[in-house]
């Protein structure tokens, strides 16, 4: 084949291959990575209330966009984003040693966790022989401690990035799950445990 059919060859390959899918809705199952912190065997009970998604209104949880200029949408398998997050935050503080669970408005816990998904953004970017991934998000958490009836708010921001030549979904979900334990870990990191409650975690020198 000569060079010039060949190219052409290969941008009608990849013209198609852009289109192709545009429009197609693809499941994400949310789910988080095993923790790098040890279990602190905490006596603590938790009470985890639903994450409330403020995200701006969307309909999708994200995109790829395809090398000839077609859309492919992402969106949450099994439910909503708020659900699969809150359950994976339930998960974590059990694997870290908690005895958590999802809040149903009967128990009488020693924290209740209520928090809010500010940001959740999930981009795949076709380029010259890969795919850029992309995750960002903002969580806020804030602490309800029954035994002295004070509140500690705690922030999170974590965002990842990573690059496959041959791009699937189970990618993508790795990406997602990694970015979720490290948002929950840094949670962890930024509290302690004192007595019955869970406060602020002051940094090292401080009185």
């Amino acid at each position: 084949m000569k060079p010039l059919c060949l190219a052409g060859f290969l941008l009608a390959v990849l013209f198609i291959s852009g289109c192709q899918g545009t429009g197609e809705i693809v499941k994400l199952r949310i789910q988080h990575v095993e923790s790098a912190i040890d279990s602190k065997g905490s006596p603590l009970t938790v009470a985890v209330s639903p994450f409330d998604d403020r995200r701006p209104s969307s309909e999708h949880l994200g995109m790829r966009t395809r090398g000839g200029g077609g859309q492919t949408y992402f969106d949450v398998m099994d439910g909503t984003l708020r659900q699969r997050v809150t359950n994976s935050f339930v998960d974590f503080l059990n694997q870290a040693g908690f005895a958590a669970s999802p809040a149903n408005g009967t128990e009488s816990p020693n924290v209740r966790v209520e928090a809010t998904i500010q940001k959740f953004a999930v981009q795949a970017t076709d380029e010259p022989l890969s795919t850029l991934l992309e995750v960002d998000t903002i969580m806020a958490f804030t602490v309800h401690n029954a035994a002295d009836e004070s509140t500690v708010r705690v922030a999170i921001g974590v965002g990842e990035t990573d690059n496959q030549v041959f791009f699937t979904k189970e990618d993508m979900e790795q990406l997602i799950g990694e970015v979720l334990a490290e948002g929950f870990e840094e949670f962890l990191e930024k509290t302690e445990v004192q007595g019955q409650v869970l406060k602020f975690r002051l940094p090292e020198g401080s009185s």
